[in-house]
């Protein structure tokens, strides 16, 4: 695609054509936003299932299908978080977009964003400026890695299977519980310090 700077850009708009473009702009960014959710609706459904076929698996033991299903939950987990980026990289195209065209149609409307400064994280029955988008891409790679977590899991317990032989590592307190403890932490850590909005404040 062509780079161009703003005023270069601006030039290809008349006003009558800078409005009828900020429309447009408008309209696709709102069908960016429709599309991500129903995307992210269909990889939900997909790992919500294997989620479930992995547990329902565990009272037959049976290594291969069990690891076919871990393998498919982290390959279906990983898509949705390069799907989420890419579908945010198209919702930010459309947002320059909107925000450069309109000045000269609404003045800076859907760029200047109204007392954010004022809200609080500890007020917690009050907004806060979190990103949807930003969040869920925190919870598709946190997904991913519980997915990563499992396949070694499976691995683990199928070592018997393995054309190598592995010393039995039989813990006193369970890994499981520990890999989960920690990835719950680093995540819910993740959510509240990476998970802010970070469209800047105009000031007028």
């Amino acid at each position: 695609m062509a780079q161009i700077d703003i005023d270069e850009y601006l030039r290809h708009f008349s006003r009558d054509r800078r409005s009828e473009a900020l429309k447009h702009a408008h309209d696709i960014r709102k069908f960016e936003i429709e599309l991500y959710w129903k995307r992210a609706t269909y990889f939900w459904t997909f790992i919500a299932a294997a989620f479930a076929g992995y547990f329902a698996l565990q009272k037959e033991g049976e290594f291969a299908s069990v690891y076919v299903v871990t393998c498919l939950g982290f390959l279906f987990s990983l898509g949705w978080y390069f799907v989420n980026r890419g579908s945010g990289s198209w919702q930010r195209n459309w947002e320059n977009h909107v925000d450069l065209l309109e000045d000269a149609v609404t003045g800076p409307l859907y760029k200047t964003l109204i007392d954010r400064g004022s809200y609080n994280f500890w007020h917690l029955a009050e907004p806060y400026s979190f990103s949807p988008s930003r969040i869920n891409n925190i919870l598709a790679l946190s997904v991913t890695f519980v997915w990563l977590f499992l396949i070694a899991r499976t691995l683990w317990k199928a070592r018997a299977y393995l054309p190598i032989s592995i010393p039995p590592f039989m813990p006193s307190i369970s890994v499981t519980a520990i890999g989960m403890t920690v990835l719950t932490i680093v995540t819910s850590g993740l959510l509240i310090l990476k998970g802010r909005a970070s469209r800047p404040l105009r000031s007028n």
